[in-house]
């Protein structure tokens, strides 16, 4: 997992995979698990944290998901956008979104709003989620992706698309 944390942030911060893979093969450092790393890194994790979690969610063996897809509620015109989206075989949208704990307890980052006011809005946001499409979102920790057989059966049950072999 620590190597595609490293991936997806020289990949966000704007280094070619060309470039990465060149120098990895260089260095001889090319093996199957880099190319792993490399197939599936993304530009689009927007911390160490969701790169961990797409990470967890490849070595579960799921699809790639899509990552930072937007959603408009229709009902009142506010923007959300997901840390992770797939598509369940029947067409269902399933969002996994990775909750970090800080945002409950950094004044920062609640923006003046009390512990109650930052729930209701994130119940808000779900429920605006729902409104705009989205079928299920389940919400993971850091703490889940210790427990990958545990994220495995949590993610399936809900419909996340596991990778045809």
């Amino acid at each position: 997992m620590p190597a595609m944390e490293v991936m997806c942030c020289a990949l966000r911060n704007g280094t070619s995979s060309t470039e990465i893979i060149a120098c990895a093969t260089r260095e001889g450092l090319m093996n199957a698990n880099a190319q792993n790393v490399f197939r599936f890194a993304t530009p689009f994790a927007e911390n160490g944290g969701e790169s961990r979690a797409l990470a967890a969610m490849i070595l579960c063996g799921f699809e790639p998901p899509a990552q930072q897809v937007e959603f408009t509620d229709p009902q009142t015109g506010k923007r959300y956008r997901v840390d992770f989206l797939g598509r369940t075989r029947d067409g269902r949208i399933v969002v996994v979104d990775l909750d970090g704990l800080v945002k409950y307890t950094d004044a920062q980052m609640m923006d003046g709003r009390t512990l109650g006011g930052v729930i209701d809005d994130e119940r808000e946001r779900s429920e605006g989620l729902k409104r705009a499409g989205v079928d299920v979102i389940v919400r993971i920790r850091m703490d889940d992706l210790h427990d990958l057989e545990g994220l495995k059966q949590r993610l399936a049950r809900t419909g996340v698309p596991l990778r045809r072999r």
